[in-house]
């Protein structure tokens, strides 16, 4: 009874661990939203953020744009919380044309897009 208790015991030990390690373990981690800015994050199909994406992202009366930086993340900072939409302008070489609308959330947030290789 004592091996059996102590091996569950190391099971759910095991278990905890690796639930903390988060569903990210072994892949680069993304620095984290500050909470007062929309962030477009732009991938490639294993994950790995995409620089060079040209990003716009629009309101019902403007848009703006960005280039995503090493992490693949286009930031758009001074905007209020509300309704926007993300276009991908254009893609760096070795990638599909992404002509997808996607919708930015109502509260300050990320946006992940995943590119396609050409």
């Amino acid at each position: 009874r004592i091996i059996k208790g102590t091996a569950l015991l190391v099971a759910v030990i095991m278990v905890a661990m690796l639930a903390a390690c988060g569903s990210n373990a072994g892949s680069s981690e993304l620095p984290k939203n500050p909470g007062n800015v929309y962030r477009v994050i732009v991938q490639d199909e294993s994950e790995t953020g995409v620089k060079g994406a040209r990003i716009q992202f629009c309101s019902d009366i403007t848009c703006n744009m960005a280039e995503t930086d090493e992490n693949g993340i286009a930031t758009f900072e001074g905007f209020d919380e509300g309704s926007y939409t993300i276009h991908v302008l254009t893609v760096p070489e070795g990638f599909e044309k992404d002509t997808a609308e996607y919708e930015a959330p109502d509260t300050y947030g990320d946006v992940t897009i995943t590119l396609k290789a050409a």
